[in-house]
């Protein structure tokens, strides 16, 4: 179903550097990829070449990047950057077209009991929005201005026990964020009532947390070495169990391995370097496995409108043909 293209083209690391998280642009179909030492680059699609170093720090080693999003407001873009550390734990970058204009830092209300460190960010689907999770064990759902010079949050009454690992903002009958912890917990809070209105505990810690055609449904990604993953049915919580399926690996997948959902499809990336395709109408047998690195690690994989782009541990990115 998926064959490899030319060879791969390369995020352009330093020493010691990983690509963290690849997000969609505004911009003529471009991809922004971000890394654990806060680098954050434009990648021209479809040539796959990088353009533009949109963000180059002065002090890499103290910025530990943990997760990214984007927003688009107007012809303006803005990239949130999560840091896994105590003094501002949150950036934003604002540009228009592909040019870096403005990085900001924000400092996080953070519970000082615990450690600090934002660990997850996500865009939430109302205008100038986006929602944080952190080391802290807490969430906030934060409000741009309207100039996107400053921005405000809000706590919310979500009861974690461990470290924020992924976000999801959904609609269903009404607007929610899924907030999934590595104490095995996943909320669903309504942004209406303001008040969580679902939990359910997955088999093992949650790592990502991924939309499906239905908005009643879920897909999550946990730590198992065979059955990685589980389809969750909110209407059926708590009494309906989840549908597992995955394959058998020696090593855990971790927080900053992530695949993607498109259509009713899930491409999951690999340590051993392949990708795997799964029709979630079925998840008895897995439809596809792409060899894409070799002794490599497929960090992320991520569905454009035209492509299936593999990223790997190294920098590598893969381009998947359908076939």
């Amino acid at each position: 179903m998926f064959s490899t293209g030319p060879g791969p083209s390369r995020v352009p690391l330093d020493t010691h550097d990983k690509p963290r998280r690849v997000l969609s642009a505004h911009w003529n179909s471009s991809l922004i990829t971000v890394s654990m030492r806060g680098f954050v680059e434009s990648l021209d699609m479809p040539s796959l070449v990088f353009q533009h170093n949109l963000r180059r720090p002065t002090a890499p080693a103290q910025e530990s990047v943990d997760d990214a999003c984007v927003l688009h407001a107007g012809d303006t873009s803005v990239v949130v950057l999560a840091h896994a550390r105590e003094e501002k734990q949150i950036s934003y970058l604002t540009f228009q077209t592909s040019r870096g204009t403005s990085l900001r830092a924000v400092d996080r209300p953070w519970n000082k009991t615990k450690k600090g460190g934002t660990s997850a960010v996500s865009t939430m689907m109302q205008p100038l929005m986006f929602a944080s999770g952190g080391h802290d064990h807490t969430v906030h759902i934060w409000n741009f201005s309207q100039d996107l010079m400053g921005v405000s949050s809000t706590l919310l009454a979500i009861k974690h026990t461990s470290v924020i690992q992924s976000l999801l903002p959904i609609r269903d009958t009404s607007h929610k964020l899924i907030s999934a912890g590595a104490d095995c917990n996943v909320h669903l809070w309504d942004l209406s009532s303001e008040r969580v209105v679902h939990t359910f505990k997955t088999s093992n810690s949650p790592y990502h947390a991924h939309k499906t055609e239905s908005p009643f449904c879920t897909l999550l990604e946990v730590g198992h070495r065979d059955l990685q993953f589980e389809l969750r049915d909110h209407r059926m919580v708590p009494e309906h169990p989840a549908e597992r399926f995955g394959f058998y690996t020696t090593e855990l997948h971790g927080r900053f391995i992530k695949g993607d959902t498109w259509s009713h499809l899930f491409a999951s990336g690999s340590r051993n370097g392949g990708v795997r395709l799964w029709d979630l109408r079925n998840v008895r047998e897995q439809l596809a496995f792409v060899s894409c690195f070799s002794n490599d690690q497929v960090v992320q994989v991520l569905k454009t409108e035209s492509d299936l782009l593999a990223f790997s541990k190294r920098g590598d990115v893969m381009r998947l043909n359908h076939t």
